[in-house]
């Protein structure tokens, strides 16, 4: 009986349950916002988490951000989530701040959380409790990737990335052609100018003067590729504000390529013009090569966007809507017991075993007693 009673008082330690972090039910989180990615010290380096009305996180936890690849298998951080005393959120993770490596978080990211972290954490993956969470759609990523990091496939930039590296080479060899002091020196660098725009394709495009500015490929067809702003909405057709911007790409993006065509215009003429008449093509004018290379690349200040604009309203194709809860159902893992799971068992066989013994010695004293009393 004693020994039973002793393993009884052990059991609790036998099926002790290790501390876990607890869940928040989705039902009772409330908040919303975005994460937005941008171009810090290198491109779309870095991402901004915006939230309001967001549910505090549970004493003895913290919110945590976090970008996960394509296939589930990375999962970077974006450091601790602090929610403001008016439910407000403000965070911004920069891939290539002191410390991290730095990495184009579209390239490699499809899918955005903010996770329920113990505090303190020794484990520096996520947890299987999310909070807030938004992925965008593989065949919606593919095209802005298009854009922005992957054409061609397999390259760190793309189309709206090569349209203003390929202006700005425009603009360079524009520029060495407006200074030149001779005909022959502004002819040459005009050269350079048209075949970056036409590119080797191009009714106009000499190669016996070189491509020093262009990539082969031409401003004008990285500017017809901005289609894939149109296909990239076309994938999704319930999202409004993925629509609205692909129209921004579509609407910057024509402005680049009519002004680029503008430009490609007043270039011809000066190889058939004077040395007067080359400084006026190549002046400060309205009409200018270089004014409206600067548009299609700057845009026009208080009118159409340009290069540029296009880029960065593609990345706002890439926003994440955060909602709460996981994209998929993710359950907290059960309570991890600790300890041997056979101990209570063989506790009760005990206290069974005792009780049996028990009651057949109390028999037997009882028997014994009655013997005594009769004789």
């Amino acid at each position: 009986m004693l020994m039973a009673l002793a393993l009884l008082i052990a059991v609790p330690a036998g099926t002790a349950v290790a501390q876990v972090p607890v869940a928040i039910s989705a039902d009772v989180l409330e908040g919303e916002g975005t994460a937005v990615i941008w171009d810090d010290a290198a491109l779309s380096d870095a991402i901004t988490f915006t939230m309001t009305g967001v549910t505090s996180p549970a004493a003895g936890t913290a919110y945590e951000g976090w970008l996960v690849s394509d296939d589930g298998t990375v999962k970077l951080s974006t450091g601790i989530i602090t929610v403001e005393a008016d439910g407000s959120v403000d965070s911004t993770f920069d891939s290539s701040s002191e410390g991290n490596t730095g990495q184009n978080l579209i390239h490699n990211y499809d899918k955005a959380l903010i996770t329920v972290e113990p505090v303190p954490d020794a484990d520096p993956g996520p947890s299987g409790v999310v909070a807030f969470s938004a992925q965008i759609p593989a065949a919606t990523m593919a095209h802005i990737r298009h854009l922005l990091t992957n054409w061609p496939p397999g390259t760190d930039a793309g189309i709206l990335t090569n349209l203003q590296t390929t202006l700005g080479g425009a603009i360079f060899h524009a520029n060495l052609a407006k200074n030149s002091d001779t005909l022959d020196a502004k002819i040459l660098h005009i050269h350079h100018v048209i075949n970056a725009i036409e590119g080797e394709s191009g009714t106009n495009f000499d190669i016996s003067f070189g491509d020093p500015a262009g990539d082969g490929i031409s401003v004008l067809a990285h500017a017809t590729d901005r289609k894939h702003a149109g296909f990239a909405a076309s994938t999704d057709v319930d999202n409004a504000a993925l629509a609205a911007q692909a129209a921004l790409v579509e609407a910057s993006g024509a402005n680049a390529s009519a002004a680029t065509g503008l430009a490609r215009d007043q270039a011809l003429k000066v190889l058939t013009s004077n040395l007067s008449l080359a400084n006026i093509y190549l002046g400060p004018g309205a009409n200018t090569v270089l004014t409206l290379l600067d548009a299609a690349l700057n845009g026009i200040e208080g009118g159409a966007g340009g290069a540029k604009q296009a880029y960065v309203d593609a990345q706002l194709m890439a926003t994440y809507e955060l909602v709460a809860g996981s994209a998929t159902t993710i359950v907290a893992p059960p309570p991890e017991t600790v300890g041997d799971p056979t101990i209570p068992l063989v506790a009760q066989i005990v206290l069974i075993v005792s009780v049996i013994f028990l009651g057949a010695g109390g028999l037997l004293a009882l028997k014994g007693r009655r013997s005594r009393a009769v004789a």
